[in-house]
């Protein structure tokens, strides 16, 4: 196979691989090096260090049977000074109990046998590519958390106007292009009118935190993208204050960002139904209001959109979090954008999102939130995004937002196809046969 049709492009990987015979080398290189990656052969494990000190690499492969260290000690001084390359071992005569013992311990990410099969081989080192691309994104992702998050504090010190007089030359424009993160057809679709833009400090702030959440899950990321286009004919509907639907807009943008915090696995699960996370989870999801609203706080121009989001998820009966308020005791902002992120996040047939809000009238909702829903939902021109459902949930006339492939790396079909019943079941049969990635990405 080629790796061409890989999920990453394989000139931009480069592998270390070290092994005391020159022989082995050898036969690894000419096995590798036809797939497209750049592989960098050594012959000890005290060389193999040096390199690493000048060069980047993405995946590591070391012998374990090696006279002046083993694999194992080798690998575990790269996990120490290289967290993020991803660590293999060639392994003869090792115990699997003890190789098993090494991947729960984070040690090491895979193991080959010696002798080993070059289909094995290549399969595993693909495998160990996308976990490094992982990896790797999740720390860029930590990182431009805390850089998002000391930017927020440097410009809550910098601001030298009162909040009141600093909120004044705000603007209900939250949803315009600066707010396009689901890409050029979202933007489009996502322009205000008639509003002053705000400063650059604060709408830069804003964009970042959004496309993060976007890029932690994009459910996430899809539900505040429709979230702020809905807000904004709300806003008209009821001719609310400019201030009120800027700080709505802002709200609606940003109500999960701290969920980000939370490890993406316990976030999946919860989107997919509360009853399927643990009492535990749960305590941590329930958080996220009152979180997200301490992770805004730092700058007056969030201090009504922090209210308001931290009031998101209270009932109308009194059975939300995280305060438990009931009735009129939940700001009326809150409740207004408690059933759009409601009906935000349903990609059912609107008549059937409605029916099913409206089934929650007086427990979940407000009655009069409702009622201003029903009216701005037909007005709304909801943007595109993306959404990530599993595989088994593939249904004719979705239209794929990222490849399929199959256990190998094959493509089996393309970024952008209309899925049609035929190729749902294609798929669905290989995945019988040899698994392959449950979550797809299809637009919405």
């Amino acid at each position: 196979m080629s790796v061409k049709s890989a999920l990453i492009d394989p000139s931009w990987v480069r592998i270390l691989v070290v092994d005391d015979e020159q022989m082995v080398l050898g036969v690894l290189k000419e096995q590798m090096q036809p797939e497209g990656y750049h592989v960098t052969a050594i012959d000890s494990p005290s060389k193999a260090i040096e390199i690493l000190q000048k060069e980047n690499f993405s995946v590591i492969l070391a012998d374990q049977e090696m006279p002046e260290m083993t694999g194992m000690d080798l690998l575990a001084k790269v996990k120490e000074s290289h967290p993020t390359i991803t660590r293999l071992l060639l392994s003869s005569g090792m115990s699997l109990t003890a190789l098993s013992e090494a991947i729960k311990s984070d040690l090491i990410y895979r193991f080959v046998t010696r002798p080993w099969l070059r289909e094995e081989l290549l399969v595993t080192l693909r495998n160990a590519i996308v976990h490094n691309r992982l990896v790797t994104e999740n720390k860029a992702l930590h990182e431009r958390n805390v850089h998002l998050n000391l930017k927020i504090s440097k410009l809550a010190e910098e601001s030298e106007q009162p909040a009141a007089d600093v909120a004044s030359q705000q603007t209900a424009g939250a949803g315009s292009r600066e707010y396009g993160y689901g890409g050029p057809e979202a933007e489009e679709q996502m322009e205000v009118s008639g509003t002053a833009p705000a400063p650059q400090g604060v709408a830069l702030a804003v964009d970042a935190f959004v496309k993060m959440i976007y890029t932690f899950h994009p459910n996430l990321g899809n539900t505040s993208l429709r979230a702020v286009a809905l807000c904004q004919t709300l806003g008209e509907v009821l001719e609310l204050p400019p201030e009120q639907l800027k700080s709505l807009l802002w709200a609606a943008a940003l109500h999960d960002i701290s969920l980000v915090g939370i490890d993406r696995g316990i976030v999946r699960r919860w989107l997919r139904g509360p009853e399927k996370c643990t009492d535990e989870e749960m305590v941590l999801i329930k958080r996220h209001p009152e979180q997200s609203q301490k992770m805004l706080g730092h700058l007056p121009f969030f201090q009504e959109a922090g209210e308001i989001i931290r009031s998101h998820h209270e009932h109308w009966d009194g059975t939300g979090y995280p305060d438990g308020l009931k009735g009129e005791t939940i700001p009326w902002l809150s409740r207004l954008l408690c059933v759009v992120i409601t009906y935000c996040s349903k990609h059912s047939a609107s008549i059937q999102a409605m029916s099913e809000i409206e089934a929650e009238s007086e427990k979940m909702f407000d009655p009069d939130a409702i009622s201003a829903l029903a009216k701005a939902a037909p007005l709304t021109k909801m943007p595109r995004g993306e959404r990530e459902i599993l595989l088994i949930e593939l249904k004719a006339g979705m239209v794929l937002a990222r490849e399929i492939y199959n256990a190998n790396g094959f493509l089996l079909l393309p970024k952008g196809r209309e899925m049609t019943d035929a190729s749902i079941n294609k798929v669905l049969s290989i995945n019988r046969v040899t698994p392959i990635d449950p979550l797809v990405l299809v637009y919405c």
